[in-house]
């Protein structure tokens, strides 16, 4: 029986959380088998990686994001791999990975093997930043050049499709405004998770800025020309991240950020189904799926 595999590489648990949120809408359901009963090569490959592994050179922090999925998702015959790799930063965390599973399709006795009939997929998803979308395409290839040393690359590569790189697809999502070219995972988010809740966003709007005048806070931020927070007791604020913190706390009391996007009833079915990023999000998965 014919089987696709994709893996998802996020910068994040925010990205993650809501690209499981997406599938969650789309008729998959969370996997929750031993691994040893997933199916091959995938149980060995997720076992062997755990195996192998040099404890002592790896960071605690890091140990799960690193070797396991998030979340593993299935629908029919596709099972979906959702990672929290990080961003710039862990490009040799990508490369590695996509290199190992391009080595399921090369023929040694020694190593893991496909099984006929497996389909394997590779999605990105990135923030655009103040970068935009083809310079995070760019960046997608360039860690491919690594991943696959004997491929002849083209010079550029259409960001909205999937290409081929010996065996295994290879695709881009690039999170960004819906009127611009620039942005990142919370400017798809909160105006999703706001709609038809503007009352308690204003509220938490106004809970957040206390910061700029209660006197625990007030001393040590860091602003920017236009009196944004940039840093409060010299750690990176993130203004929004911090919005969808608060508004989550009313629904999943102590839970983080993650907690809040995948489960919170601010994102539900019907707005993920009307929402235009969403909706591209899944096609573009939809063209690998099975």
């Amino acid at each position: 029986m014919a089987q696709n595999l994709l893996y998802i590489l996020t910068e994040g648990s925010h990205d993650a959380a809501f690209v499981y949120r997406i599938l969650k809408t789309n008729g998959f359901t969370t996997n929750n088998e031993l691994i040893k009963n997933y199916p091959q090569p995938l149980n060995d490959f997720l076992s062997r990686d755990i195996l192998n592994v040099s404890i002592p050179e790896v960071k605690i922090q890091e140990a799960r994001s690193r070797f396991l999925p998030a979340y593993v998702m299935n629908r029919g015959n596709n099972l979906v791999l959702i990672y929290s790799i990080g961003g710039e930063s862990k490009a040799d965390i990508r490369i590695s990975l996509i290199k190992a599973l391009n080595a399921l399709n090369e023929p040694d006795p020694d190593a893991i093997q496909a099984i006929p009939d497996t389909s394997i997929s590779v999605l990105y998803f990135f923030d655009a930043d103040n970068l935009g979308t083809e310079a995070r395409m760019n960046q997608v290839i360039e860690e491919c050049k690594l991943a696959f040393p004997k491929v002849a690359f083209e010079e550029k590569y259409d960001p909205a499709e999937f290409h081929l790189f010996e065996d295994i697809q290879v695709g881009a999502y690039i999170f960004r405004k819906p009127d611009a070219d620039e942005g990142m995972l919370e400017d798809v988010l909160l105006p999703l998770m706001r709609d038809g809740n503007d009352d308690i966003f204003q509220a938490a709007e106004g809970f957040l800025a206390v910061n700029h005048t209660c006197t625990l806070f007030s001393a040590s931020l860091k602003l920017d020309a236009s009196g944004q927070i940039l840093k409060v007791n010299g750690e990176k604020y993130s203004h929004k991240k911090s919005l969808v913190g608060t508004v989550g706390q009313l629904r999943k009391s102590g839970k983080s950020n993650t907690v809040c996007i995948s489960d919170a009833e601010y994102i539900t079915d019907a707005k993920i189904n009307a929402n235009g990023t969403c909706l591209d999000i899944m096609s573009r998965i939809n063209k690998v799926l099975i």
